[in-house]
């Protein structure tokens, strides 16, 4: 089915981000055990990534766009223009995935699982959609072996869908948790997760959160130690976010996860 082939190539494409994303937990965080400012970090690039499609190849900041390469639509200005006899108005695309790739004869990369999308419409105009997904993916290298299962349950909503350049709003849950082992040198190994509850996230035209809240836990472990935290999100213009952990407020850059 190409819906699939498609979408499998997309995913296995972001699988590079959480490789990286793996690694870096294993080595700059020492261990990984994690303070609370180095956790907002983390936490603002999790988010980010989960969001802006690294992780699952869906990116939320694109808007009614978000599902490009899965149908064919007509745009205006890089938005989405629905035809009246719009052929997403009630459409549910509910799929199952098992995709690998191999890479010489001893590194794969692997995803599995279920993806659901379900399109809202106002009459004859898009104005949203919700997604329903369970993936989970697999790499294994010479040099490392991690798995990931990511959830993500989220509904996307035009604030005026007459408006070509409207701004959205974005609300549910998301989550990432995974496990890695270094194959090499001294062997590591770890564990990490994160939760989101997202709550009437407002992006702009120019795929920037600019108002909303989330509320988060994480936890790891790893060879020098582990964490649990617990916080809250609040988001700026500018890609920025304050979070709050046990009282204290960091500002984090949502791109590039420098704590200010």
């Amino acid at each position: 089915m190409k819906f699939k082939v498609i979408l499998s190539i997309i995913l296995l494409a972001g699988v590079a981000t959480f490789y990286t994303a793996c690694k870096k937990s294993g080595t700059d965080a020492s261990g990984p055990a994690l303070s609370a400012s180095e956790v907002s970090s983390q936490v603002a690039l999790d988010l980010s990534q989960n969001l802006f499609g690294d992780y699952t190849g869906i990116n939320f900041g694109g808007g009614l766009n978000a599902p490009s390469g899965f149908a064919t639509k007509k745009h205006i200005n890089s938005r989405v223009m629905q035809s009246l006899n719009n052929p997403f108005c009630g459409l549910v695309i509910d799929t199952t995935l098992n995709e690998t790739v191999t890479a010489g004869a001893d590194s794969s990369i692997s995803v599995a699982g279920h993806i659901k999308f379900s399109f809202n419409c106002t009459g004859d105009n898009l104005t949203g959609f919700s997604t329903d997904d369970n993936l989970t993916i697999k790499v294994s290298t010479p040099q490392i072996g991690l798995s990931a299962t990511i959830l993500e349950n989220i509904t996307l909503a035009s604030l005026d869908p007459k408006v070509d350049t409207a701004n959205f709003s974005l609300s549910g849950s998301l989550s990432e948790t995974g496990a890695y082992v270094f194959k090499t040198g001294t062997k590591r190994a770890g564990t990490r997760s994160f939760s989101y509850v997202l709550s009437n996230l407002v992006i702009d035209s120019n795929g920037d959160i600019i108002s909303g809240t989330a509320s988060f836990t994480t936890k790891g472990s790893g060879p020098k130690g582990s964490w649990a935290y617990a916080g809250t999100i609040t988001f700026l213009p500018g890609h920025k976010v304050t979070i709050t952990i046990s009282g204290k407020t960091y500002n984090v850059n949502l791109q590039t996860g420098v704590v200010g």
